[in-house]
């Protein structure tokens, strides 16, 4: 049977379970009202059978057809009683039904389905509902009365009371019990009180509410000076309603109601007066019904301050919250502020030693030296990668976005991710069924997926499961927001996402807050940087897109990757162009360097120059617009774009193009130009040598232009 349908069978058993226990209830209730009010006189304090009846309607209605509710209610009525269905007790439950369709349908109109006594109005709501309702039947049963030869005032008044007081005081009791709001119930966690102890307290505030009243209502003396007036039944009341919520006060209510009413049948003459029973059983119900209303109101106030002062309590930690993330926004953007100038300059030392060693890659070597400059040439690579994460970390490293399927990164990076696992991790990969088309960068999403599988399997030094699944998620406004982003709001929608899931040691909670801060790591000194966590939270950024720990517990942790998807298993137009292939330049062609760093201007120069460009070197702009008036014409500029001395290369740039808007400029810099507002002028690509680049791409990139500027020329 599918899991639903099990869902819906097992929801459906238990609305008939929770029909048959209100008919259980409502029987045993009726059997004790009418043997009270029989013993001698038709009296009674309270009908409790009304109020059974009203709750169970509220509880029931639209899980139990209704007409099965008022048969049940009958059927019940007449187990209870020990008689068949006659002519008068038909008559009798018509008005009850008519008592009970009033009261709840003046209810819903005025509360709705939101009547849960946690407000203060829902207590006015109730009176008035019950007035209106135990009206209507006490009009009809006194009319029955009259037509059975009875007084119409007596009935009437007798069903009016009765009635009103049963309704006001089962009501809530049921649905404090059946139903109650998340701040009601003695397991409520606000307490800090174990189970056991609230238990007790509940038992000890149970009798002492009990020996209260046998005080009050046997009219006892104490020390044969002190009389114990009704009043003192406010203490169990108050005990109740500040430790116990509606339960308790209905529970308290419900125990003085019964133990008095048995005292004051049983007594000749009652605590609160009267010569005869009608007008002490009058009394009565007004001391209940006076108990009634102040304890629901009590309750209700006390709910509505506790839920006025837990939203307090939820808005002051969302303002500490958003402090503390704007402080970690804040110090986010100064550490990639400066990591970010850090890679520039080191870029620029990178770009010097890379060329350095392309210079002597071309000698010839023997086999040993050979090697070394090999091993040199991987190392200042490795540098150069390290580079380029501290760039994507502070946000100046432009992405390359295109159209990829995130299904295809994981199942690319299988055979080498296979590879670097040891013999005690199984790797698993799954993929989406249908292609998951992002807008992104795949090397980025490789290094996601590459950052991520590594931080799993170092987690798992003993060995186990590491499992790399690439689904969709639709995240709601509610789930959206909950996500913190460095302040880059995440909107609802579907999401393309890449989940690692590792059966390692987990991660400690107080660490999980700092996970994606730079530098942080949890692995022993010299086993780790800190920015791989880190770099993959800055790719998530920079594609508008998220990661979170979803789980982490001390058997495995489960890292969400999600990126916006574009159109579900749609494959997406292509407009690749072909690359346009360089033309090679012939003539002698003048090329103005312009750049600060003397290692870097001076080895550009000689590969330049080798490649058969005339080079004309400058150390700044100020430099290079001296050397431009001097010279009769230059064929391109090749500068770089963050230059002491209060001009940038763009500056510069805007300078010469005012002049010759045809003369081509190649821009150069440590720094990636994602970092900032991409300048029109720069087109990563064309136009653009990120640093340290090979001498192969700088050459490419120069003698492109170069072609192109002759071709508008």
């Amino acid at each position: 049977m599918p899991h639903w349908m099990t869902d819906a069978t097992e929801k459906a058993r238990a609305h008939w379970r929770g029909l048959a226990a209100y008919g259980v209830l409502y029987a045993a209730l009726f059997s004790i009202a009418v043997r009270q009010g029989s013993a001698d006189s038709p009296l009674a304090p309270l009908w409790p059978p009304a109020g059974v009846f009203v709750a169970g309607v509220l509880l029931l209605r639209g899980l139990v057809p209704l007409w099965i509710v008022f048969a049940m209610t009958f059927v019940a009525g007449r187990i209870a009683a020990w008689s068949l269905p006659t002519p008068l007790s038909i008559a009798y439950f018509a008005a009850a039904t008519v008592e009970t369709v009033v009261t709840v349908e003046v209810l819903r109109r005025l509360r709705g389905d939101r009547l849960r006594f946690t407000q203060v109005r829902d207590v006015p709501a109730l009176v008035l509902a019950t007035v209106l309702g135990v009206t209507a039947n006490g009009l009809l049963i006194g009319s029955i009365e009259w037509w059975e030869g009875r007084r119409f005032g007596q009935g009437f008044v007798i069903s009016f009371v009765s009635g009103f007081l049963g309704i006001l005081l089962f009501v809530p009791l049921l649905i404090a019990w059946v139903k109650p709001a998340e701040t009601t119930g003695l397991t409520e966690p606000r307490r800090a009180s174990s189970g056991t102890g609230r238990l007790l307290e509940a038992a000890v505030m149970c009798l002492v509410t009990i020996g209260i009243t046998l005080l009050v209502f046997r009219e006892t003396v104490l020390f044969d000076v002190i009389d114990i007036p009704p009043y003192a039944l406010s203490l169990p009341l108050i005990w109740a309603a500040l430790r116990f919520d509606l339960r308790g006060i209905t529970t308290a209510i419900l125990l003085i109601t019964m133990m008095s009413s048995g005292l004051t049948l049983g007594a000749a003459e009652g605590v609160l007066g009267g010569t005869t029973r009608e007008v002490q059983l009058l009394r009565l119900q007004l001391l209940v019904g006076f108990m009634t209303i102040t304890g629901l109101i009590l309750a209700a106030a006390l709910a509505e301050r506790r839920a006025s002062a837990a939203a307090e309590a939820r808005a002051a930690a969302a303002l500490v919250a958003s402090e503390r993330r704007l402080q970690q926004s804040q110090k986010m953007e100064a550490v990639g502020q400066l990591a970010g100038g850090i890679a520039h300059d080191f870029n620029n030392i990178l770009s010097a030693m890379a060329l350095q060693v392309f210079e002597i890659s071309r000698a010839k070597l023997d086999e040993p030296t050979r090697q070394v400059v090999q091993e040199l040439d991987e190392t200042v690579h490795r540098a150069a990668s390290f580079t380029q994460r501290l760039l994507l970390f502070g946000r100046r490293k432009t992405k390359d976005e295109r159209r990829i399927d995130l299904n295809e990164i994981g199942t690319g990076l299988a055979r080498l991710l296979s590879r670097l696992m040891p013999s005690g991790i199984t790797l698993e990969i799954e993929s989406a069924a249908t292609p998951l088309w992002i807008l992104g960068d795949a090397s980025m999403m490789e290094q996601v997926a590459m950052n991520l599988v590594l931080n799993a399997r170092d987690a798992m030094p003993d060995g186990g499961r590491l499992d790399v699944q690439a689904t969709t998620i639709m995240l709601d406004a509610e789930a959206a927001s909950a996500i913190w982003m460095g302040g880059i709001p995440i909107e609802p929608g579907d999401y393309a996402v890449l989940r690692v899931a590792d059966t390692g040691h987990g991660i400690a909670p107080e660490h999980v807050p700092q996970l994606f801060e730079p530098f942080f790591t949890t692995k022993a000194a010299g086993e780790g940087t800190g920015l791989g966590l880190s770099t993959v939270y800055a790719i998530a950024q920079q594609h508008h897109g998220y990661v979170r720990v979803v789980s982490s517990t001390m058997r495995g942790t489960t890292f969400e990757f999600g990126v916006p998807l574009l159109e579900r298993g749609l494959v997406p137009e292509r407009h690749d162009v072909a690359p346009a292939v360089p033309r090679r330049v012939t003539s002698t062609c003048t090329v103005l360097l312009v750049e600060d760093h003397e290692d870097v201007r001076r080895m550009m120069q000689r590969i330049l120059e080798r490649d058969g460009l005339c080079v004309v070197a400058v150390g700044s702009a100020q430099e290079a617009l001296a050397q431009l008036e001097a010279m009769e014409s230059v064929d391109l500029v090749l500068t770089d774009i963050a230059m002491p001395g209060g001009m940038s290369g763009l500056q510069l740039a805007r300078v010469l193009i005012e002049r010759d808007p045809t003369l081509p400029i190649v821009f150069t810099s440590g720094y990636d130009p994602g970092s900032d507002p991409v300048d029109a002028l720069i087109r990563p690509g064309e136009n653009f040598i990120p640093k340290p680049a090979p001498p192969s791409e700088i050459l490419r990139i120069v003698r492109e232009q170069l072609a192109v500027s002759s071709l508008n020329r």
